[in-house]
């Protein structure tokens, strides 16, 4: 994909000053800067994916009690208002 962007000469030869003395090229060092931001927001969605399974698996089934049994008789009792 080739995508246009704005940037200040200064900053844009600042840049490529840098990763050409760091043997990359102007390219490539955006290439590598994106690939570790787009690798890191990855990251950021399966730690909070298992955090919220972590958080699922641990709440007993409807908020009730572990040890909760049903009971037809005692659970399906309703008050009548008037």
């Amino acid at each position: 994909m080739s995508i246009t962007l704005s940037i200040p000469p200064a900053i844009v030869q600042e840049v490529r000053e840098w990763a050409e003395a760091n043997g990359t090229s102007l390219n490539q060092y955006v290439r590598d800067c994106l690939a570790a931001k787009a690798e890191e927001i990855q990251d950021q969605r399966s730690r909070k994916a298992r955090e919220f399974k972590a958080f699922l698996l641990g709440l007993p089934p409807c908020g009730l009690p572990k040890n909760y049994r049903f009971n037809r008789e005692r659970d399906a009792v309703r008050e009548v208002t008037a």
